[in-house]
């Protein structure tokens, strides 16, 4: 029984970072695509440098 505890708890941490890892690269490439449309980069070039749909990238750059 004690041993089912243990995994169950390494499995929600293991589970915990990888969301945080998510979290992270997320985080990253809005930034990512923010500084790129300063730049003047058009979206469609932005979603494809950040690797998401150009509507995601509109909506994170308060375009659509």
């Amino acid at each position: 029984m004690r041993w089912l505890m243990c995994q169950a708890i390494r499995e929600i941490r293991m589970e915990e970072r990888k969301i945080g890892e998510q979290d992270g690269e997320l985080k990253k490439a809005r930034e990512a695509a923010g500084k790129l449309y300063e730049m003047g980069l058009d979206t469609d070039k932005i979603a494809q440098a950040v690797g998401y749909a150009v509507e995601t990238v509109k909506g994170w750059l308060g375009l659509s």
